[in-house]
C-alpha cells in the first residue's frame, strides 16, 4: 500500500459512522448496492417501523424479489403484498415493482439481536 492510500485508509477510519434514520417505510432497491446491503437496509426499516415497502424500477425489480426471499426465508418478514405497475415516459415503459413485508415476532427478535 503506497503513502497516499494509507491516507486515505486512515481518513475513512476516523470518519464518524452515520446511523441509517428512515423517514418512512418505503426502500428503493437499486441495482447498485449489494444483495447483502439491502436486506441489512430493509432491516433496519423492519425494526423502526414493523413493516417495508421495497420499491424497485426496471431491472432492480428482480433484486426486490430476492430480498423479500431472503427475508421471508430467514422467517424475519412475511410478503403480504405485491403490486406491479406500467409507467411510461418519453415513449419508454418501465415496470415498477412494490413488494410489501411485514416483520414476523420471530424477526422482531432476530433483527433487535443483529441490530443492537
Amino acid at each position: 500500500m503506497d503513502r497516499q492510500q494509507q491516507q486515505q485508509q486512515q481518513q475513512f477510519q476516523q470518519t464518524p459512522k452515520q446511523k441509517l434514520d428512515p423517514q418512512d417505510n418505503n426502500l428503493q432497491v437499486s441495482m447498485r448496492k449489494s444483495l447483502k446491503a439491502q436486506v441489512f437496509i430493509a432491516k433496519i426499516f423492519l425494526k423502526k417501523f414493523g413493516n417495508v415497502e421495497l420499491h424497485a424500477l426496471g431491472e432492480a425489480s428482480k433484486n426486490s424479489v430476492k430480498v423479500a426471499d431472503t427475508l421471508s426465508k430467514q422467517g424475519i418478514a412475511t410478503i403480504t403484498k405485491i403490486n406491479s405497475f406500467t409507467l411510461e415516459n418519453n415513449e419508454r415503459k418501465k415496470v415498477k415493482l412494490i413488494v410489501s413485508l411485514t416483520l414476523t415476532p420471530e424477526g422482531k427478535k432476530r433483527v433487535d439481536q443483529e441490530l443492537n
